[in-house]
């Protein structure tokens, strides 16, 4: 698996759809189902129906053993209890202590349905956090269907059962209900919510309605999980690395400078890069972290800084504050101390620039950084070769992954008609689907479906990809396995979505107990899913291509010989757009413009300037969608665009190129007439939002931020279909050579003919 810090919080939303059993009071149903859905499971506790007490009633976290529990475990719990025996809801906000911090996490608007569905939400609980009380705000609606029976919603907490709610139908006006959330069963990192809604949809006799999509949960988007905390003391510890430079008081980063040597060497900038695209991936709508030169910090009013440079580049201040020199030459020292001013100052040095990098790594790396417990750390040249240069791949870097690898178990679903259920997928967002992708499913389900009718269905996101209809005689163990589709090569997804259709023929009236439909989904189904290896040149894209599997894909920043910190700063920003969530131990490399050459450019380019200040534009621009006029002083207009003088003069434009160096390779043209227009892409890229916009592979940006995007690469399928006219031209002999064997063969039938006639004729001369 690759290392990823966990990060600021997050809202992921998981679904957990599938129609389930009703309640039933004699335990031994409930074993029964037990055993066929969960796979040998044993239930943890026996319901107890002279129970008077309003219910939780599965008692929490202590019904179930001290094991990890498992969503199995929690849909047993929450089926063993009758809806109608929940707790009336909670409609007043809780009474909490006041925090110096609080941090709201937003549900997307989820709507479930079925007689059970549950959803999971996670959020986030940093390791500086001291957190004092959690809670919960959901503002739902319910269908009418819901007035005239017994239902009930369950939050669950990684995967604890808390509490329960009885829900009723309200003349459609919007409902709020509160749950203050345990913190003995919060821990550090990700945590779960999940709400689990479950209707008894069935009458004296255990009928089921027929109807049970009509009963729907629909839960708000204004609904919440609010946590209040205090901030903990890192005592100066590395370990608490990305905090304080990075944290959920600001995550804009405002405050925050990452500052290079004045004479900062290529690596310098390199692994002060690296660092801008880790730490970007901790803001939020807003990117406000600056990049400068020493020189420069001042006026940057930094109050957190990051120093990465050169111990020989560095000035007395810096270099009187490492204490051990020796050795510099092999390894890397990171100190977390205090500035001149008393703020807090990350400073990365060696003598060996490869060091640099090293450490660069290792602070991106959550699992090594974590293991530094003190103020000082020291970076080894050569510690990250093995994860640089290891050959033997794992099979889920490798694109290769069992349900288990995933979602540590195989998917349950229970009871009748259409059920879901998603796999969410571990890509990152460069990921494209190869055309050697490959599903094999292994699944089983009950003997009591009618089989003409029930069937499962495979999803690529929205697309559907393969479906197979389920047969008697392969109950206890069915295989479904297919290539993916053509038409899904080349894109990406979030997920896999599984849906069975489990009919019944006798719908009218289906007895419960074990009689329920149900299908299991094994742990040991497998999805190889290989990343493409080609790239894709467009801003709908971004990653690509400079990011590959999760780190920088050979990226080549081309910078002016003397690079001003206006322009770091824009590279800076450039680079937190695609290192949003990037990985260490990616390959990102920075030459003076003066140092490039175009027999060693095998690399994606990223470059950034004007005409007169940076030279390669001058030897690219004739390849530019848009180019300079002669003088550099105004874009040329296009074929897609003509340009007014002014305005050609006011704008910049981001270019991404075919490569002119090396095939399968792209190039960013970040370009502008001067330093202003320049600065119009940098207060762009600020804004998350607007950079989310970017599309196409060419965007003209002016003072006013306002775009216009275009296409000029043409697309696979431009390519695939040449015109009439481009055929004819390139098959030029072919069709010479069809047009004289067709024009022999006419002549041969002719003569044929006129030979047939003239026999004709004499015979019957001959006759006369």
């Amino acid at each position: 698996m690759k290392t990823k810090r966990l990060r600021v919080p997050v809202l992921l939303l998981i679904a957990g759809v599938c129609c389930a059993l009703a309640y039933e009071k004699d335990t031994s149903a409930t074993e029964r189902i037990n055993k066929n859905v969960v796979n040998e499971e044993q239930t943890k506790g026996e319901a107890n129906d002279s129970q008077e007490e309003a219910v939780v009633a599965f008692q929490g976290r202590d019904a179930i053993n001290a094991e990890a529990p498992t969503k199995e475990d929690s849909i047993v719990q929450i089926l063993s209890n009758h809806p109608g025996d929940a707790n009336h809801p909670v409609h007043v906000k809780p009474s909490v202590v006041e925090t110096s911090y609080t941090k709201d996490v937003y549900f997307d608007q989820t709507t479930l349905h079925g007689i059970f569905s549950s959803k999971e939400l996670f959020f986030f609980i940093p390791k500086y956090w001291d957190t004092k009380y959690i809670y919960t705000e959901i503002q739902y609606d319910v269908s009418e269907l819901i007035q005239s029976i017994d239902s009930s919603i369950t939050f669950l907490v990684n995967n604890v059962p808390v509490s329960s709610y009885r829900i009723a139908y309200n003349d459609g006006s919007t409902q709020t209900c509160y749950l203050e959330i345990p913190l003995d069963l919060i821990k550090e990192g990700y945590n779960s919510l999940g709400v689990a809604a479950y209707a008894r949809l069935y009458d004296e006799e255990g009928c089921i309605d027929d109807f049970t999509n009509a009963n729907w949960f629909s839960i708000s988007a204004n609904s919440y999980i609010r946590s209040g905390y205090e901030v903990k003391d890192s005592n100066h510890f590395i370990s608490y690395y990305p905090y304080p430079f990075m944290s959920t008081m600001d995550e804009t980063g405002e405050g925050l400078t990452i500052a290079v040597s004045d004479e900062a060497t290529n690596k310098e900038v390199a692994a002060a890069m690296n660092l801008m695209a880790d730490l970007s991936t901790e803001t939020g709508n807003s990117n406000e972290i600056e990049f400068c030169i020493l020189s420069d910090l001042a006026s940057t009013n930094a109050n957190r800084t990051v120093l990465v440079a050169n111990y020989n580049n560095l000035p007395e201040f810096y270099q009187t504050m490492i204490e051990d020199k020796t050795n510099l030459d092999t390894r890397a020292v990171v100190l977390y101390a205090d500035d001149y001013n008393q703020n807090p100052l990350l400073l990365i040095t060696s003598t060996n620039d490869d060091c640099l990098l090293e450490a660069a790594y290792m602070l991106m790396d959550e699992n090594r950084v974590s293991q530094e417990k003190s103020n000082l750390a020291s970076v080894n040249l050569g510690s990250a070769d093995v994860a640089i240069n290891s050959t033997s791949i794992s099979q889920m870097a490798a694109g290769n992954y069992t349900v288990k690898d995933i979602i540590g178990s195989g998917l349950t679903f229970v009871g009748p008609f259409h059920q879901e259920q998603l796999i969410y997928l571990p890509f990152s967002e460069d990921y494209f689907l190869s055309d050697a992708g490959k599903v094999t499913l292994k699944f089983r389900y009950s003997e009591n479906l009618d089989f003409k009718r029930s069937l499962i269905t495979v999803y690529w996101g929205d697309i559907p990809v393969a479906s197979k209809k389920l047969e008697k005689d392969k109950a206890i163990g069915d295989e479904l396995t297919f290539a993916m589709p053509a038409d899904v090569v080349g894109t990406t997804t979030g997920a896999i979505r599984i849906a069975f259709d489990l009919e019944i023929a006798d719908i009218i009236c289906t007895p419960r107990q074990d009689e329920m439909p149900w299908a299991y989904v094994s742990d040991e189904s497998v999805l190889y899913l290989p990343a493409s290896t080609g790239i894709v040149l467009t801003f709908d894209l971004k990653p690509s291509p400079f990011r590959t599997d999760g780190k920088f894909n050979d990226m080549m920043m081309v910078l002016s010989n003397n690079p001003t910190s206006s322009e770091l700063n824009l590279y800076a920003q450039i680079i937190g757009m695609y290192g949003d969530g990037v990985e260490p131990y990616g390959n990102l490399y920075v030459k003076r413009v003066s140092e490039f050459s175009e027999k060693d450019a095998d690399y994606n380019i990223i470059t950034v300037g004007s005409y007169n200040s940076n030279s390669l534009f001058q030897s690219l621009n004739d390849k530019l969608y848009f180019s300079y006029d002669m003088d550099g002083e105004k874009f040329k207009s296009n074929e897609q665009l003509i340009l007014s003088d002014n305005y050609a003069k006011q704008i910049a434009i981001l270019q991404l190129l075919e490569s002119p160096y090396a095939s399968n390779r792209g190039v960013l043209a970040v370009t502008g007439v001067n330093d202003e227009t320049l600065s119009y892409v940098l207060e762009f890229m600020r804004n998350h939002k607007l950079r989310f916009s970017l599309s196409k592979d060419c965007v003209v940006i002016d003072k006013d931020l306002e775009t216009k995007s275009f296409q000029f690469i043409k697309t696979i399928a431009d390519r695939k279909e040449p015109s009439v006219l481009n055929s004819i031209a390139k098959n030029k002999q072919s069709l010479i050579f069809t047009v004289v064997a067709t024009s022999v063969m006419l002549m041969l039938f002719i003569s044929v003919v006129i030979m047939l006639i003239r026999i004709r004729i004499y015979h019957k001369k001959k006759d006369e």
